[in-house]
């Protein structure tokens, strides 16, 4: 059975090992093209934030193997902005008949984050004090 802070390990690890291929790409690679499979149009500035925003992730993710209850959350705030990015963008494609629009690719890894974070975190307990 994994502890409490072994739950929060599992979506820390899922988040390095998503994130290192990603994160290189972003900033040595193809960057947003082929994260989003050629689907959000590419821009330095595009490439930057999301790039700096998914280091600081992968940073807090390793970090968080670490201090899993201090850097939980680190996975709130990854349901909360691909939650909003899946309802306020892949949504009305889907919606319009537009699903061929939609980079499928990302949008799979962030709905299976949504579905199994918050599992992780509740079971984790990281709200307990004792």
């Amino acid at each position: 059975m994994l502890t409490d802070a072994g739950l929060l390990r599992l979506a820390y690890v899922a988040n390095i090992l998503i994130l290192v291929p990603i994160c290189w790409n972003m900033f040595f690679g193809s960057g947003v093209s082929n994260a989003f499979e050629g689907k959000v149009e590419e821009s330095a500035g595009l490439r930057l934030l999301v790039g700096s925003l998914w280091l600081a992730i992968l940073v807090g993710s390793v970090a968080g193997l670490f201090l899993p209850r201090f850097f939980a959350p680190i996975i709130l705030i990854q349901i909360f902005y691909k939650s909003l990015w899946l309802l306020a963008f892949v949504l009305p494609l889907v919606m319009a008949g537009k699903s061929d629009q939609v980079p499928w690719g990302i949008s799979t890894t962030f709905i299976a984050i949504v579905v199994s974070y918050p599992f992780l975190f509740w079971f984790s307990g990281v709200w307990r004090t004792a």
